[in-house]
């Protein structure tokens, strides 16, 4: 009897561990299928995959992504996205907005399907690549004119609309160019002024509920200038670059206290970057590594992952996504003939808590070559569930087209 309540024992406890092993392999299964790869390890580029038509899909032979193809020949001759910060889609992921080589284009989408619903133009004359999508309507973006108008157009219904006319407060000529805005309240806009003959001028912040422009800075020593998520801060990168040399200027846009950091250290000022909510993390130069730091100090830096001696690189950074957990990066090679590396021509994550995690995706497989819209510029979706990016998909100086990779 006492034999056979051992033997009963050891059946039950080696059933349970077996219940365990297949439990952890479900797990580790799931994981390899969501095509997150978790290491620093190198994944050289393999031969980009043959490519379906506009709609259609592939899966990334290195990380087990989904990466659907959103435009091809039939679209025009170069199709491209906007920028790392400039978002592609829309607030619930339903619309998106790219360029065709002759026209914008807004593309429909369902993204519980992951497929692609139709096309259709945009036919305003406003100005496209600098268009943001509201943060409270789906069907309603913002852009500006050619001039100093700043309008929102629904797309559902084709109607524009102007919100405000700043050409009384400047010069004739001048114009409104690289628009950023407070992503989820569609309140405060900034932007950097031009005059007739193309030179910056300087930058200004307009306020949407009081109908006034709340800073302004006549200067021909700027970039661009960002508003965070917020709306209470803005980051003004200067063009200043070198040893002491201010490259970006925080705006605390309520005191109207500005703060200075250096391209070198001590602050180690923020090169490629994109806005959180009173965050900032952007590529530290010098040091070669990616860095967070709060807008309130933004002298105090956090290393979010570290390059050390491979500067064979180029990144774009996009927080579009409301979990702020991860930062968006998508890397490209600036010359021909780079050895393969991490990350190297890749889409991917890092964690913004400072403990270097990673979350590997995709391979872009865009040959830069030195044309600037064949850096793929990868921007995320609010619910951080899809990455749209531009490729030429493996050939130098090849036609570009725009594709989204559905994120695990």
């Amino acid at each position: 009897m006492e034999a056979q309540k051992t033997m009963n024992k050891h059946y039950s406890i080696l059933r349970r561990l077996l219940v365990i092993a297949s439990l952890v392999q479900i797990v580790v299964s799931a994981d390899a299928l969501a095509g997150f790869k978790r290491d620093y390890g190198i994944y050289p580029v393999p031969p980009a995959p043959p490519l379906p038509s506009a709609g259609g899909k592939v899966i990334d032979p290195t990380f087990g992504t989904s990466i659907l193809r959103l435009t091809d020949a039939n679209d025009g001759p170069a199709c491209i996205n906007a920028y790392s910060y400039w978002p592609t889609f829309n607030l619930n992921s339903t619309r998106l907005l790219v360029h065709t080589g002759v026209t914008p284009l807004f593309c429909r989408f369902d993204p519980v399907t992951f497929t692609l619903l139709e096309k259709s133009a945009w036919t305003t004359t406003l100005f496209w690549e600098d268009a943001i999508w509201s943060g409270t309507d789906p069907d309603v973006i913002y852009a500006h004119d050619f001039g100093m108008r700043l309008w929102t157009y629904n797309v559902a219904t084709q109607i524009a609309t102007q919100i405000a006319d700043l050409s009384s407060l400047y010069r004739n000529g001048d114009y409104l160019w690289q628009m950023s805005k407070s992503i989820s309240s569609d309140n405060v806009f900034a932007f950097t002024r031009r005059d007739a003959r193309y030179n910056v001028v300087g930058y200004l912040v307009w306020q949407r509920d009081i109908n006034q422009v709340v800073y302004n800075i006549e200067t021909s020593q700027v970039d661009e200038v960002q508003v965070d998520k917020s709306g209470r801060y803005l980051a003004v990168k200067t063009g200043q670059q070198g040893m002491g040399a201010i490259e970006v200027k925080i705006v605390d846009l309520k005191t109207l206290t500005v703060q200075d950091l250096t391209d070198d250290g001590p602050d180690y000022a923020p090169g490629h970057s994109d806005n959180g909510k009173k965050i900032v993390i952007g590529a530290d130069n010098w040091r070669n590594q990616l860095t967070h730091r709060t807008m309130a100090n933004p002298h105090s830096v956090r290393t979010l992952i570290n390059f050390a001696n491979d500067w064979t690189q180029d990144y774009h950074v996009s927080m579009l996504a409301d979990n702020e957990r991860w930062v968006l990066l998508s890397s490209y090679s600036p010359g021909a003939g780079t050895p393969a590396g991490p990350f190297h021509d890749e889409i991917y994550q890092v964690a913004t808590d400072g403990s270097l995690a990673v979350r590997r995706m995709a391979h872009h497989f865009s040959v830069y070559g030195g044309d600037y819209y064949a850096s793929p510029r990868a921007n995320i979706s609010r619910d951080g569930r899809f990455v749209a990016f531009t490729s030429n998909w493996g050939v130098e100086g090849g036609r570009k087209d725009v594709f989204i990779v559905k994120v695990p």
